[in-house]
């Protein structure tokens, strides 16, 4: 009896806590429409920055959420399965986003013209959240440069105390980011790193990184770089949180295929997140690396 007892709290309990996750989700449910490319440029080596007139998304856009970008079913054609891409600007009605072409998904996104549309899901996921602190670092490697472009522009209104500083890595200048653009774009002075030393600083943002008087260190880029900068974040006793990058499928939590390994730093139980919904930011105490 005290394991039918037992079953029958775990499933009232699981219920109720998916019947508040579907709540949630219907309280901040994310649009989804064909939205047009309204311009498009070339910022760096095989890197775009595409912009698309999405004027729900980008009303409600936070830095770190991202969008899932496809084609729907027009075709039938490679890629099938939409794209995750970080808000990487939103404002004037647009949402701007960074693409560097790597596989199927981003070349497809990396032709697209003035004038095309692409089917938009958005916003998703938890972004970043910077609490009472003033003085911030942010920390970006490739094109995980994306959520920082947006969040000095969206800090000045919500957060105009916030002292911002961005270090952005790259392997070499022909992978950088336009610097012209990037600073009209984010408004802020951003400090250059490439690893060949090409352009900006020789080395990478994490080499020599002081925390002194950092109440805040915001990260996004590959996963050995935002590992590195956790061991460096917890060893000094600064809070962190990072932005994951994992493979997607649908961004809403369903097919479970961006899971993490994460645990209860109150418990120290551990478990599995998914990026989309629990993520992609996290603290990173809560990353079980």
């Amino acid at each position: 009896m005290w394991l039918l007892g037992a079953l029958r709290s775990f499933r009232a309990a699981t219920t109720l806590k998916e019947d508040r996750r579907i709540a949630s989700i219907r309280l901040n449910r994310p649009i989804r429409a064909w939205c047009p490319v309204s311009s498009k440029q070339r910022v760096a080596e095989h890197t775009y920055w595409l912009e698309f007139e999405a004027p729900e998304i980008a009303e409600r856009a936070l830095p770190g959420q991202f969008m899932m970008i496809g084609f729907g079913a027009s075709g039938f054609a490679v890629p099938f399965l939409p794209r995750p891409n970080s808000i990487a600007a939103a404002s004037g009605g647009r949402v701007g986003l960074l693409i560097r072409v790597f596989g199927e998904g981003s070349k497809k996104l990396s032709t697209l013209r003035p004038g095309d549309t692409a089917l938009l899901l958005g916003p998703l996921g938890i972004g970043f959240d910077l609490q009472d602190a003033r003085k911030i670092i942010c920390l970006a490697g490739g094109v995980g440069l994306a959520p920082f472009i947006l969040l000095p522009a969206w800090a000045r209104h919500a957060k105009p105390e916030a002292e911002i500083r961005l270090l952005y890595g790259e392997r070499n200048g022909a992978a950088a980011f336009d610097q012209a653009k990037l600073a009209e774009l984010s408004g802020i002075e951003v400090e250059l790193f490439t690893e060949d030393g090409s352009l900006g600083k020789h080395g990478k943002v994490t080499d020599s990184l002081s925390l002194r008087s950092v109440h805040l260190v915001l990260a996004c880029g590959p996963t050995p770089m935002l590992k590195a900068v956790r061991q460096l974040t917890l060893a000094a006793g600064v809070r962190c949180q990072v932005a994951v990058e994992e493979h997607m499928a649908c961004g809403m939590g369903t097919c479970i295929g961006c899971v993490i390994p994460t645990l209860d730093p109150a418990t120290g139980a551990e478990g599995y997140s998914r990026a989309c919904i629990d993520g992609p930011v996290f603290p990173v105490e809560r990353l079980r690396w």
